[in-house]
């Protein structure tokens, strides 16, 4: 099917000649009569059949044209963004000495019939240790401390994990000299059947480890634990959390683990008496990395140059990843050693002496400089030339990415590379954040605001453009002026504080976890606007603060539906229209500071097909810090950096009245 013609101004002859007469009364009011047979709107109607003509030829310009024109103002299609997933990695067992798993560590799902094997790839290196128990501690407070090694050392002898009468808040700490982020610990544990009172299935415990100053105390999942609240002699078995740092305490520094008695909640059993522990082994049974959605290709040759300037190769697969820093292309030179050549972003600041060029990450097209003639008739090279039969070599890059790899949790099963020591492989959780190309129409809908921009940050609008220019996993952004108060603010005039929302794939859950940024995600925002803002500009990057809604309607249905089908529906609307990414009026998200009424929601409710009427409808507002909840009456006030978290409504159906 031939592309249709892009329609650039959709005015006929008809609609120009109707304009042009519209005008005369504001222009020309004098003149009243506006017959055919008027000298005057017979050249109206000329020059509109003259103009009819020109948006003809205009509206045939063909679309490689308009992908010039985009060109030209440096709007580029958007590269693939790559799914990630922690991959965890289960040892055969315990190592005496530190097992590597090697960055580039292939796993896959499993192929079938109709579906080929997705394949990810490991970001960094994972050095799974066996830890050092160094030390063992006790503190009701976090501050003062009692020195428990001993005793855990001792054969036979048991000692109080807690205070006689645990309380939240008591807490036993174990450290060790290896720093055991993204770890999988095995701690066999010898305890006595002495922590009465609590249910063996769900002790008020929390595992946690020390992430340093900002992340403080990180919970720690729990993977299994055999010994029930540390009333049987058992193992737990430990997912530590990333970015695990030393701390000093009791004036020895090491990477703490510690287990806390928290609040239980309502109805749920508490400690009335300690439990005992006697000792404790440590173990490493295997560890989490991070994966990219990636298919890794090393040392692809390119071909040979011709020596022009401009030349272009094209890489065998597509569309190719962002480059890491060992991704780039190599030249061979004349005694036989390969040179590394830089990417950039385009040759504006390239001279004849830069190894410079550039890589279309949709296509795969490397491209290196071109020579333009000058307006004084000089030609400048914008980037060096390659020398007529050099060979050309890609080190190495990844390709792939796109939604097809959002795979699910426990899909990646499948260990492509041979790792010594290592049995099995698995997802946890399920892989995110993975985006297709941009596609054509797109890169038009940006770029009426890209030509506006002109690539600098001035206005609000601006930087919440630019933001989403900066990374594709940004889903929305919003951008606030931050004002100092009369009573001595310490916010710098001029600060600006730009709130982004990250984008989560169809399928995954709203939580406010998942709809905080994650540090990478910020900082690269942050990177790109500073390079963009005005010098006397503050800029803050930040996630947007949230306000949990539970909605709780009755409802009648109609006659002959099926009521519980209606109910879903009522239940599917509530969280659409609440949504933060996809709900308000325009479905776009709700709008960062607009209140909820609830008359509005009883309109939604009542709108929904086969509700007969809302009986009632009531809202609710969340503290999520808290997990409080109080009900709000006629609306729920929004201040301008906050968005509407809907959690799942509650709706009853009630019989309808005879």
């Amino acid at each position: 099917m031939p592309l249709p013609d892009p329609q650039l101004d959709d005015r006929h002859f008809q609609d120009l000649v109707n304009e042009a007469k519209s005008l005369i009364p504001r222009y020309c009011p004098e003149w009243t009569d506006h017959n055919v047979s008027d000298p005057g709107v017979t050249l109206i109607e000329l020059f509109a059949w003259m103009t009819d003509v020109l948006l003809y030829r205009l509206n045939r310009v063909p679309e490689k044209n308009y992908l010039r024109f985009m060109d030209l103002l440096g709007i580029r299609l958007k590269d693939a963004v790559p799914a990630v997933a922690p991959v965890t990695l289960w040892l055969t067992a315990p190592q005496p000495g530190p097992i590597t798993i090697p960055r580039g560590t292939e796993v896959a799902t499993v192929r079938t019939g109709d579906r080929p094997a997705i394949s990810f790839t490991t970001d960094q290196d994972l050095v799974i240790f066996p830890p050092t128990l160094q030390q063992c501690l006790f503190s009701s407070d976090d501050t003062n401390y009692s020195d428990r090694t001993a005793l855990l050392a001792e054969e036979g002898e048991y000692f109080d994990a807690f205070q006689a009468m645990p309380l939240p808040g008591d807490a036993l700490y174990f450290g060790f000299a290896e720093n055991l982020s993204n770890h999988i610990v095995a701690l066999a544990i010898s305890c006595m059947v002495e922590g009465i009172g609590v249910d063996p299935n769900d002790p008020p415990l929390s595992w946690e480890a020390w992430c340093g100053d900002v992340l403080g105390w990180t919970r720690a999942r729990v993977e299994r634990d055999e010994t029930g609240g540390l009333n049987q002699q058992g193992t737990v078995s430990l997912h530590l959390p990333e970015g695990m740092v030393a701390r000093v305490l009791q004036r020895q520094p090491a990477h703490w683990i510690r287990l806390r008695v928290i609040q239980a909640r309502p109805r749920q059993p508490a400690y009335s008496a300690s439990p005992k522990i006697n000792t404790l082994i440590a173990t490493s049974t295997g560890g989490t990395a991070r994966a990219t959605h990636s298919s890794l290709v090393a040392g692809e040759i390119l071909g040979r140059a011709a020596g022009i300037p401009g030349e272009s190769f094209q890489l065998q697969s597509a569309p190719v990843l962002p480059r890491l820093e060992d991704e780039f292309v190599e030249v061979q030179e004349e005694n036989g050693d390969w040179t590394a050549w830089q990417e950039v972003e385009s040759f504006r600041d390239s001279t004849g002496r830069d190894r410079h060029y550039v890589l279309d990450g949709v296509s795969g097209t490397i491209t290196f400089g071109p020579v333009i003639r000058q307006p004084d008739g000089t030609e400048r090279a914008y980037g060096a030339t390659l020398a007529k039969g050099q060979a050309l070599r890609m080190a190495r890059y990844r390709f792939g990415g796109g939604v097809v790899g959002n795979v699910g949790a426990n899909t990646l099963t499948v260990l492509k590379s041979s790792i010594p020591y290592v049995a099995q492989v698995a997802n946890r959780l399920a892989a995110s954040e993975g985006l297709d190309p941009e596609s054509l129409e797109a890169a038009k809908m940006r770029a009426p605001a890209a030509l506006r921009s002109q690539n600098r940050a001035v206005t609000p609008g601006d930087y919440e453009f630019l933001a989403l220019e900066a990374s594709r996993s940004v889903a929305r952004a919003r951008c606030i002026q931050v004002r100092g108060d009369a009573s001595g603010s310490s916010v710098p005039p001029g600060t600006v504080e730009l709130l982004i929302v990250p984008l989560i794939p169809e399928g995954h859950p709203r939580t406010i976890d998942t709809l905080q940024p994650p540090p990478d995600l910020v900082e690269e925002v942050r990177r790109y606007l500073d390079e963009r803002r005005l010098l006397a500009t503050q800029l803050v990057v930040d996630g947007a603060a949230y306000i949990g809604i539970v909605v709780e309607a009755t409802i009648v249905v109609q006659r002959h539906l099926n009521a519980e089908q209606v109910r879903a529906r009522v239940g599917d609307r509530i969280r659409e229209y609440l949504d933060p990414l996809d709900g308000g009026q325009d479905g776009t998200g709700w709008p960062f500071g607009r209140d909820v009424y609830l008359s509005e929601m009883q309109s939604v409710v009542q709108a929904v097909p086969g509700v007969e009427y809302a009986q009632d409808v009531t809202l609710y507002q969340v503290d999520i810090q808290n997990q409080q909840t109080r009900a709000a009456g006629q609306r729920i006030a929004l201040a301008e950096d906050v968005l509407l978290l809907p959690f799942e409504p509650v709706v009853t159906v009630v019989q309808r009245e005879r």
